[in-house]
Order: C-alpha cells, then structure tokens, then sequence
C-alpha cells in the first residue's frame, strides 16, 4: 500500500468525520472498526461512529 493510500483502519482525510467505532468482544477486548463495514459476529459497538482520533483514544484507554 502506497503513502498516498489509506487502509480502513487509517484515519480519513477529513479527521472529524465519524468513520470508525469501537468493538467490544465477550473477553473485553476492544479494536478499533471502520463504521462502514458490518459488526462482525461475537462483537457489539461500545462507542461511535466518531472520528478515528476519539476512537483510538478509547482503544488505548482500555490497555491502561
């Protein structure tokens, strides 16, 4: 993947766009998700749709 290409974990061009969610599985184990995409099964969103940065900040909250 090219520098001038963002994956669907990557934030947007548009930083405040709401484009990604927090998943939460049975374990408690939380990931970052593109809010486009379907909720896989075994995981319910916790948080969002909000931008990317909110996002990872409640991600690595959870790692504390």
């Amino acid at each position: 993947m090219s520098a001038d290409t963002a994956g669907p974990f990557d934030a947007p061009s548009d930083e405040d766009a709401d484009g990604h969610l927090v998943l939460e599985n049975a374990g408690g184990l939380r990931s970052l998700w593109p809010a486009w995409r379907a909720v896989p099964a075994g995981w319910t969103a916790r948080f969002g749709p909000a931008p990317h940065a909110a996002c990872l900040r409640v991600v690595e909250a959870d790692r504390g």
